[in-house]
């Protein structure tokens, strides 16, 4: 099915394109990316001579703008099909290093104002956040970095951008938005379980004295240590702390002291306008229920969907965020497995006994 977008060049040359196949993946606190296909048909042909660096592509069905990324012209005879690959414009925070810091503590106010003061983008504060002590200052960075990671971890918000508007809250979404059931209204609903990086132990050291020695230390056994055995992650070590406290909520923070749960699932072909379609509310950061035939019934939140705006008949799929590890559940399964070996024994004891029986007693029994 083809559909259309606007290309637009760094000279401000702007142009439809008739593409297919277009879909855009989001993901919570990341910018969202575009994929599409064109063929340089007639009505194309201006669109294949834009494909340069600093193009932008509108997609109108959402209105967002996206960075022209990667182009792929393969040859089809007497045609080309491009395949075109596209990042939100919001990574246009990254052509602004921000050389110098701020000192002490500030307010995410100020922190925002200062890695976009000279850019077009904007931002909207929707929620109170307290401030924040930067012990070694704020900057020497990538505008977009001090965005993502410093600023998000140290003032613990979640984002997302409008084309060039920067929209912050505690956290994005809101519960209870939707119903997923497999066979109903979604199908093939996947999860997986990643034991692989459980720790239950962790030290910090703070920022670091002209002697060698460290302004904090700190040291943190999870409770989970009695689940899992001590298991001690790699000591952390940060400029930015001066005290114990603090750095001790850090490291609490970097442990990941349980398992990771995560579930997958595609919407059903015809989600788009039919059973529960009219009260789900599809979007990042809403949580709801999410339900199949064989035992999975749990309150989740949408982190991740690829998407074809488009065209409806494709099938969107969608990502859960991580679930907590179920202890009680994971015993009771433990116990069932328990249960069904000591079955299985008794079963394979029985059979040993009774053709020991037979063959004591001289019956035999052969079938052809």
């Amino acid at each position: 099915m083809s559909n259309v977008i606007y290309i637009k060049q760094i000279s401000v040359d702007e142009t439809p394109a008739i593409v297919y196949n277009l879909s855009i993946t989001e993901s919570l606190n990341e910018l969202s990316t575009v994929t599409f296909t064109f063929d340089d048909s007639v009505q194309n042909k201006a669109a294949t001579l834009m494909m340069s660096p600093q193009t932008r592509i509108l997609v109108p069905e959402t209105g967002q703008w996206f960075r022209l990324t990667a182009v792929n012209p393969i040859s089809l005879g007497n045609t080309r099909s491009y395949q075109v690959s596209g990042i939100h414009v919001g990574t246009d925070l990254h052509d602004k290093y921000v050389e110098g810091r701020l000192s002490n503590t500030q307010s995410l106010d100020a922190c925002m104002k200062y890695i976009t003061d000279g850019t077009p983008f904007k931002y909207d504060i929707h929620d109170t956040f307290s401030n924040y002590s930067f012990s070694d200052g704020f900057g020497g960075d990538f505008a977009d970095s001090l965005l993502m990671n410093t600023l998000k971890d140290d003032f613990g918000f979640e984002f997302y951008f409008d084309n060039w508007t920067i929209h912050i809250y505690k956290k994005i979404g809101q519960d209870d938005q939707f119903v997923f059931i497999d066979g109903y209204n979604a199908h093939k609903i996947s999860w997986t379980e990643d034991y692989s990086n459980i720790r239950t132990k962790i030290k910090g050291l703070g920022k670091q004295n002209d002697d060698g020695s460290y302004t904090a230390t700190a040291e943190y056994t999870s409770p989970n240590a009695s689940i899992w055995g001590v298991k001690q992650a790699a000591t952390v070590q940060d400029d930015r702390f001066t005290d114990s406290s603090s750095l001790t909520n850090y490291i609490k923070s970097q442990l990941q002291d349980y398992p990771i749960i995560q579930y997958t699932m595609e919407r059903a072909e015809f989600e788009h306008g039919a059973k529960l379609s009219d009260i789900n509310s599809i979007k990042i950061g809403n949580s709801g229920l999410l339900k199949d035939r064989l035992g999975v019934d749990v309150d989740t939140r949408i982190v991740g969907m690829t998407y074809y705006p488009q065209d409806k008949k494709q099938t969107d799929t969608l990502t859960f965020g991580n679930k907590i590890f179920d202890l009680a559940h994971n015993w009771a399964m433990q116990q069932r497995a328990k249960d069904t070996n000591e079955h299985i024994g008794k079963s394979v004891k029985q059979l040993t006994q009774d053709v020991t029986s037979m063959m004591n007693n001289g019956v035999w029994y052969i079938w052809s």
